[in-house]
């Protein structure tokens, strides 16, 4: 079985899900969650998490890139914890805690970063509030991202999209026996060198498996719409990048998730 960690099928791209869901079964994965972009896409999410069993929701208060726009943080913040406390039954996780210094205006450096902050406090707030696993995007900051995590005391967290290298995977799971890196389809790509590096290395019970759909597709389709069944290419990668057995490696990725969101198989 196989648990895509992350994806965003509730965007308009996909217009039959209920073939994307047939496929999905052919491919074993079982579960995949919904990560909004928006607020007002968070009721979609929802939405199609009520009806289809397969779906999972993660929450987060607001996209950081967006912070400098944003007038009323504690509006934003007190909407989205409200939104938690009435769905607290489909809600599994907070995402995005985010340093992005790569999408950093330079000319407004400080200010964005110190929205950046604010913005992933408020989400380690949340988390924390309601025992959620808190996901954590990083680009560009390595260094401000793992003291954020470490001053908060964050246990239960899942490093997003890992682009790094064997040593900083190791400093973020030695915080917490309950940290994990996610892998996408960067550890399939031939010029990932670092991120193949870390997926052989790594304790195979801190592993995730994701596809960010509808982003990020695979070489095998390069350009095209990615989805949430092609999480299979990003394991069968693991598969021969590490040395356990193909068998072991996907029931022990999919027990991990499983156990890192609190799903009943």
């Amino acid at each position: 079985m196989i648990f895509d960690t992350h994806c965003h099928m509730q965007f308009d791209d996909y217009d039959n899900i209920e073939k994307e869901l047939e496929t999905m079964e052919k491919y074993w994965v079982k579960y995949a969650t919904l990560i909004w972009s928006d607020y007002e896409s968070t009721i979609k999410c929802l939405n199609l998490a009520k009806k289809y069993s397969q779906f999972l929701v993660v929450v987060w208060i607001m996209h950081p890139i967006d912070a400098p726009k944003i007038e009323n943080f504690d509006f934003e913040i007190n909407r989205m914890f409200d939104l938690v406390e009435k769905n607290k039954d489909i809600i599994l996780w907070v995402w995005e805690a985010w340093y992005d210094y790569f999408h950093i205006n330079k000319d407004n450096y400080k200010k964005e970063q110190q929205d950046q902050t604010r913005i992933f406090e408020a989400n380690i707030e949340l988390a924390k509030k309601y025992n959620l696993p808190l996901i954590i995007h990083n680009r560009d900051a390595w260094e401000d991202t793992y003291e954020i995590i470490k001053k908060h005391k964050v246990e239960k967290f899942v490093i997003h999209c890992y682009t790094g290298n064997y040593d900083w995977a190791m400093k973020f799971i030695d915080l917490s026996p309950e940290a994990h890196i996610w892998f996408s389809w960067i550890v399939t790509f031939k010029n990932a060198q670092n991120v193949q590096d870390t997926t052989k290395r790594i304790p195979l019970e801190r592993i995730l498996v994701e596809t960010d759909a509808p982003y990020l597709a695979p070489p095998p389709f390069r350009g095209k719409l990615n989805t949430s069944w092609y999480t299979k290419f990003v394991l069968d990668k693991i598969k021969e990048l590490r040395s356990e057995a193909p068998e072991l490696i996907e029931n022990q990725i999919y027990e991990n998730s499983l156990r890192f969101y609190w799903v009943e198989n």
